[in-house]
């Protein structure tokens, strides 16, 4: 029943109709067509990025000058795109931020964007304090290693815990908006907080 529901997903179908490695895509591409979000040259790290849909996406905005750092649990042991490197690693071990940094350019990065989920229960008193957990470190990742004047674009469910979370990158960013892209499944509480411009 679950897989016939995935195939008649319009945007799962557009992926596989465009050779994108999924969806979640259309999650960057939404944002990138509003706001511009990525610019050539950027270096860019993507949280949960596997399969590889926004890495490839975002390996073709940032252009062959601009690095994607790809970071995910699951091996992405193929190649994305040239400008993109693969770190196999969970946001939560202790040595991330490290990896990541040896990984950029510079040692910062102009964006970050976070697709982090949890393996999901279906009961939301769990789902949602599981989720709260992986935006903490996508904002501890961000927090060392995003530059001044650079942006954060970050999947957070719906929940009351959301709104201290959007007021808290406020105090660290000059513009924060809440966004949620077309391609989010109907049902999904998921929301995006899109900030710019870190002080």
């Amino acid at each position: 029943m679950l897989r016939k529901q995935l195939s008649r997903d319009p945007y799962t179908t557009l992926a596989k109709r465009l050779g994108m490695l999924s969806r979640a895509a259309f999650k960057l591409q939404y944002v990138q067509k509003r706001y511009g979000f990525l610019k050539p040259g950027d270096s860019v790290i993507i949280l949960g990025s596997a399969p590889g849909g926004m890495a490839q996406l975002a390996a073709r905005y940032v252009g062959p000058h601009g690095l994607v750092v790809a970071v995910d649990v699951k091996p992405q042991d193929f190649k994305i795109a040239d400008n993109v490197i693969s770190i196999t690693a969970d946001v939560f071990d202790p040595d991330i931020t490290e990896r990541i940094r040896k990984a950029l350019k510079s040692g910062q990065a102009d964006k970050l964007v976070s697709d982090l989920s949890p393996s999901l229960t279906g009961f939301r008193e769990v789902d949602v304090p599981r989720q709260l957990e992986l935006v903490e470190a996508a904002l501890k990742i961000a927090g060392e290693l995003v530059r001044k004047g650079g942006g954060v674009y970050l999947k957070i469910f719906e929940s009351p815990e959301a709104k201290s979370i959007e007021d808290s990158l406020r105090s660290s960013f000059q513009k924060v908006k809440r966004i949620v892209p077309m391609a989010t499944r109907k049902h999904s509480s998921e929301i995006f907080l899109l900030a710019l411009e870190k002080r």
